[in-house]
């Protein structure tokens, strides 16, 4: 069951384009080369064939010179009836010859050799193949009249010399066949690498984008068979961009249409507290103030939220932010709050810059410090760091609260959550300010971390921002 899960797994892989040109490329080029030699087979056998025919031819004439008539009137060829093989003649070969008459009666050589049919090319000689001695032999037959009477000259060799010189030549065709096609290969390979170089720049910019990045495409340098993909890739992500953003707008029309009437409601619940003052409504109207403040501060957060979205900056609100400077600002509006709660609020600041939007990190500040006070115990501190670490700049809230369990400090990051420490210290909470500060850290291309604090006790919210160019 195992192995047919592989198989099909291995089936689903897809097969990259350069693979498959290659795979499209490589047979034609293989039958090429198979007909290419064959080919070039074809053409240099019938000249070799005849090349060895007219040797042959030779050898026949060579014959006919030595017949001479003798003193009794009797033809006379000067010849052993077995002569020797030609010079450099192989152990495989063998040559017969057959001097005889029209009517078959053999004058010299073998007698059992045959003659070749009488069809005569334009040099006056017929060829044919034939199996002597259990032999393959080629045989050439000459019919003559220069002695005076009709004979016939027959020669036979073996044809491994031919054989050899054909096999040596289709195994030079091959060879060089085989070189081109491989050039070729080569050649084809490098276009294709070449070739594909827009497509695979194509794909390290769709893989190198954020996940949130939903501004379109680059057209330029894209080849014209990709190029409707890469359109339709960037008509999907206009809509998905305009699908986001049209969420965010209705989010935060929701979170202003409820904070104006959360305001004026809260308005007239202190005018009724102050009237009802010492009367049994007054613990009622306190509790209904509070959960205003509850509600306004979600519809605050849900704000803050959907503004935080990264498809909804571009790269021109980015400015140089100081963090020392932030951190004053900050601390100024937080003091009042966390001095009633009877918290140490201080900054350890060291001179650092980052490019981020400075509203957002604004607000980032402020949540963590919120947090902080909310789970921070009377007498307690809260220091907020930054400097840079390592060539990262960095921002910290470091508090000496009760602190988050390892096993939470991932789910504190999604929104609605709310934590065990938050349920028991009773702090009031919408469970979205780390999830805001966690998609504001993205959208700087920077890392939240959520650490021991530092003397032992509480959290330490830890912002690291990309390294300084």
């Amino acid at each position: 069951m195992k192995f047919t899960s592989n198989k099909s797994e291995q089936s689903r892989r897809p097969t990259s384009v350069h693979k498959r040109l290659l795979s499209y490329l490589l047979a034609p080029l293989l039958l090429l080369l198979v007909a290419g030699v064959a080919v070039d087979h074809h053409v240099i056998v019938s000249p070799i064939h005849n090349a060895f025919d007219h040797s042959l031819s030779r050898s026949a004439l060579a014959i006919v010179a030595r017949i001479h008539a003798g003193p009794n009137g009797q033809l006379d060829v000067a010849l052993p009836p077995h002569p020797p093989p030609p010079l450099r003649a192989m152990p495989d070969e063998h040559f017969f010859y057959r001097v005889s008459l029209p009517d078959g009666t053999t004058i010299a050589g073998s007698p059992e050799l045959p003659v070749a049919p009488d069809s005569q090319s334009d040099d006056g000689f017929s060829y044919t193949n034939v199996t002597f001695h259990d032999e393959p032999f080629r045989l050439a037959s000459y019919r003559t009249n220069e002695t005076g009477d009709p004979l016939v000259v027959t020669v036979a060799e073996t044809p491994a010399r031919r054989d050899r010189a054909v096999h040596r030549l289709d195994v030079a065709f091959l060879i060089n066949d085989t070189v081109q096609m491989a050039a070729v290969f080569v050649i084809a390979l490098v276009g294709i690498r070449i070739a594909l170089r827009p497509l695979q720049r194509l794909s390290r910019q769709i893989a190198g984008r954020p996940a949130v990045a939903l501004n379109q495409l680059p057209t330029e340098d894209v080849p014209t068979e990709v190029l409707p993909l890469v359109v339709s890739l960037n008509s999907l992500l206009g809509r998905v961009r305009d699908s986001v953003l049209s969420q965010q707008h209705f989010l935060a029309n929701a979170a202003h249409q409820l904070r104006t009437p959360l305001t004026g409601l809260k308005a007239q619940l202190e005018v009724l507290s102050r009237e009802s003052a010492g009367t049994p409504v007054q613990e009622r109207i306190a509790l209904l103030q509070g959960g205003v403040d509850r509600l306004a501060h979600t519809a605050n957060q849900l704000l803050t939220l959907a503004r935080a979205e990264p498809s909804a900056h571009r790269a021109s609100h980015f400015t140089a932010v100081d963090l020392p400077r932030l951190i004053g600002e900050v601390i100024d509006s937080s003091l009042d709050r966390a001095l009633a709660h009877g918290i140490d609020l201080g900054a350890d600041s060291q001179p650092v810059q980052v490019t981020g939007v400075y509203w957002l990190l604004h607000e980032v500040l402020n949540n963590l410090i919120d947090n902080a006070i909310r789970h921070t115990p009377v007498g307690g501190n809260i220091t907020i760091r930054c400097g840079i670490e390592n060539g990262r700049p960095f921002l910290e809230v470091d508090d000496s609260g009760v602190g988050i369990p390892m096993e939470e400090r991932d789910k504190v990051r999604e929104r609605f959550y709310r934590s065990v420490r938050s349920a028991n210290n009773g702090a009031d909470g919408c469970g979205l300010g780390l999830a805001i500060v966690d998609e504001v850290a993205r959208v700087h291309g920077a890392q939240l971390s959520i650490l021991d604090g530092s003397t032992g006790r509480g959290v330490r919210m830890r912002i690291d921002f990309p390294p300084l160019s």
